[in-house]
């Protein structure tokens, strides 16, 4: 008896475990955004490439951000070279005003109650970054800013929408404006997509519906089309009932508000509060919309660098981050073929103890 039910604890939680990746893959699915992610192809093993990014993230991001749970020893060390050649990229000073030491941990220029006061709020420590948004998310965020005069600091980004932060990269990559495509959505899905918002407008005239969806066991249900939103809207004012709540309670309902209100208006309670609820399980909404979206970007403005060397600073930026985030990756394959080894030791001594026990019943 006790064997069977452990063997049904033991399905039941195979079978939930099971559940919850169905259920969590596009929980994950959605975090991405929609947004096409180009491969950023980082190699955490490039020592040359770590120390080019190192450099560059203390240049032109380590005036704001920090990497607190890093230190310049350790980059040092991780990288292959000596304590005084890192400091070539130390640039930030102690409390006492000398330069930091490369035991420190690596801290922003700008103090963080500083910071809050002139931006509103402190920019994020990125020692995790790499871990919470992936080398991926880094390479394209870091080359999706173009202009945006609606913005603060006239830029906007094609990875993170409303920005908050100035290209800070933009001297080296120079200026992107945004070329737009206008896609017609219908659930959720581009039908078609046009070059010019006029002939998006004239195409969603001739398919867009209005349709009347009801709320079911297994989501919603369309249950009507209209072409004009009055017709949808009287449709779902005639399946609408409207109930008299007094103190939270329903005490009667009606097919129209004005009866409701006629009831409440003749039926006053002392001490009572009236409320007048329509209660529906429809609602309108419109079968095809459309998204202006940012298509590519287009460099209107040449920087220092090339379209070629910006990627390549771009990609060193982003192998750094990644490597900052987890420096044990450069050594935990190693870690791997240790426990591996020793496993298959320990399996050995096992195995041969196993026969020495049971020598005697065989």
């Amino acid at each position: 008896m006790k064997v069977n039910t452990m063997k049904r604890s033991m399905i039941k939680t195979l079978a939930t475990g099971i559940m919850a990746v169905f259920i969590a893959s596009p929980v994950a699915n959605a975090a991405g955004g929609g947004v096409h992610l180009e491969p950023a192809d980082i190699d955490v093993h490039d020592k040359m490439s770590l120390l080019r990014g190192a450099k560059y993230f203390a240049n032109y991001c380590q005036g704001c951000h920090s990497l607190k749970f890093s230190r310049y020893n350790r980059v040092a060390a991780d990288t292959g070279v000596s304590d005084e050649q890192i400091k070539a990229i130390i640039f930030t000073r102690d409390e006492d005003d000398k330069p930091t030491k490369t035991g420190a941990l690596m801290t922003s220029a700008i103090p963080a109650k500083d910071a809050e006061k002139w931006f509103g709020s402190a920019p994020p420590d990125l020692s995790l970054v790499g871990r919470s948004r992936g080398a991926d998310w880094i390479y394209n965020y870091l080359k999706g800013f173009h202009s945006d005069d609606s913005r603060p600091f006239g830029v906007n980004n094609t990875i993170f929408d409303s920005v908050g932060m100035p290209n800070v990269l933009a001297t080296l990559e120079g200026t992107k404006d945004p070329v737009f495509r206008y896609d017609i959505m219908h659930h959720g899905h581009a039908d078609e997509s046009f070059t010019s918002e006029e002939a998006a407008k004239k195409v969603l005239e001739e398919k867009r519906t209005f349709d009347v969806v009801k709320l079911g066991l297994m989501g919603e249900d369309i249950v009507e089309h209209y072409k004009t939103k009055k017709e949808a809207d009287d449709f779902v004012a005639s399946k609408t009932v409207y109930r008299a709540l007094l103190n939270k309670e329903e005490v009667a309902s009606f097919p129209t508000k004005a009866e409701a209100d006629g009831y409440v208006k003749e039926n006053p309670v002392d001490g009572g509060k009236y409320k007048v609820m329509p209660k529906s399980a429809y609602s309108v909404v419109e079968s095809h919309k459309i998204s202006k979206v940012v298509d590519h970007l287009e460099l209107v403005k040449p920087g220092k660098q090339s379209p070629a060397e910006f990627d390549r600073t771009v990609h060193d930026i982003t192998n750094y981050l990644a490597y900052v985030s987890e420096p044990a990756q450069l050594h935990r394959t190693m870690y791997g073929i240790f426990t591996l080894l020793f496993l298959l030791v320990f399996f050995i001594f096992a195995y041969m103890l196993k026969k020495e026990y049971w020598k005697d019943i065989h």
